[in-house]
């Protein structure tokens, strides 16, 4: 190991690392709630848009510019700012019922949540440079995400049903404990070796990241948007558009989602083992056809478990892009093949929300669950380009 730790000490560690993940989640609060500022703030809705998906346009700047700080600074010290803008941004987010003023805190918040991604998934590396001990644990953090998914999805279900829709906003206090644990567990790493031998490679010429990668990261990019203009985000609007239940039903349904997730990210790696190449095909397959049934029968069937095996969906594609994209491309690139996918995750998750309303003005409609029809063709599309993509790579093996 890199750093040196007792075993009580490094378990600390990991524990405030998997506690990033209240950052990384946050839109998870947020996402029962949607429809609240929709009604609320409908004069204003590019401003609602941004409060929805904002927050993952500022990590796709953020996740950058803390890899490079990281290169300069203590990582711990990076990871306390990025606690501390998440912190204030959440915690007090919506105390003033203002568009304007709620913009701007979750701009706060996508800072924090960009550098809490990126520092902490870092420091695990850091902390276990043994390759199998490292891969699990960074299981265990993918699958802690699901679990603060669970928790904030159902909670804030709940809190925004006692009929105050900023109750939801009450999740975000486990910053604070976030916040502690953090400043008295996560061991000081400054700039080293590694750093050093990643700036003396970066002076010669850079290898190609190759063509295949690129239509990887835009599928990644258009998947981003298709996912976030449907289950990821608007479940709760498809519920209440489709008179299913209310706030509390749209918690929970977003909860089940997350626990299947959460499941699904600790047997990834057999998945994966078993469909290999074809794991994205088939899932873009799934996703297609799962929203095709949603659209033509609403029911609390579909926003249930039709909406979870879709949003399970992403979950495959996401670990994916980082499980396989690595093998895509030459070793001395890998580190920029990370900032590009997750840049890609940003800025598609951004222009999620912007797609869905751009599409009801295309369609002349103002309900979001008619649009889910035209996502379902792009996903058919998108596995057509990857089963192109995979027959094309047989050919230029054989």
């Amino acid at each position: 190991m890199r750093v040196e730790m007792t075993k009580t000490k490094r378990t600390l560690c990991l524990i405030a690392l998997m506690l990033t993940n209240l950052a990384v989640m946050n839109d998870l609060v947020i996402i029962p709630i949607i429809s609240s500022f929709y009604q609320n703030f409908g004069d204003h809705m590019g401003l609602v848009n941004y409060i929805v998906s904002g927050p993952a346009l500022i990590i796709v700047f953020t996740s950058l510019l803390a890899s490079w700080l990281c290169r300069k600074l203590d990582k711990k010290v990076v990871l306390i700012a990025g606690a501390l803008f998440f912190t204030v941004g959440a915690v007090f987010g919506a105390i003033v019922e203002n568009p304007y003023y709620i913009a701007f805190m979750r701009t706060l918040v996508g800072i924090g949540a960009g550098f809490e991604q990126v520092v902490a998934v870092a420091l695990i590396a850091d902390v276990y440079e043994d390759e199998n001990e490292r891969a699990k644990m960074t299981g265990y953090y993918n699958a802690t995400m699901s679990f603060v998914g669970i928790a904030y999805s159902y909670l804030a279900g709940v809190l925004a049903n006692s009929g105050v829709w900023q109750n939801a906003f009450k999740c975000y206090w486990a910053a604070i404990p976030m916040l502690v644990f953090i400043f008295l567990f996560v061991p000081s790493v400054k700039p080293g070796e590694r750093t050093a031998a990643a700036d003396e490679s970066g002076k010669k010429e850079k290898e190609a990241l190759g063509f295949r990668f690129w239509v990887l990261e835009g599928s990644w990019l258009v998947a981003n948007i298709l996912f976030g203009s449907t289950v990821l985000y608007y479940v709760s609007v498809y519920i209440a558009e489709n008179a299913l239940g209310d706030a509390a039903f749209s918690g929970t349904a977003t909860s089940v989602k997350q626990i299947v997730g959460f499941v699904l990210c600790l047997f990834f790696g057999a998945i994966y083992s078993k469909l290999k190449r074809h794991t994205i095909t088939v899932s873009y397959i799934i996703a297609a056809v799962t929203l095709v049934m949603m659209v033509v029968s609403p029911s609390k069937f579909g926003a249930v478990v039709i909406a979870t095996i879709c949003g399970c969906c992403y979950k495959l594609v996401f670990s994916y892009m980082y499980a396989h994209g690595f093998t895509l491309v030459p070793p001395s690139r890998i580190d920029d093949s990370v900032a590009i996918t997750t840049a890609v995750y940003g800025i598609g998750t951004f222009f999620s929300t912007y797609f869905a309303t751009w599409i009801m003005g295309l369609m002349h409609t103002d309900r979001v669950t008619e649009t889910w029809v035209v996502s379902a063709v792009l996903f058919g599309v998108l596995a057509v380009i990857e089963i192109v993509m995979t027959v094309s790579e047989k050919k230029q093996a054989a």
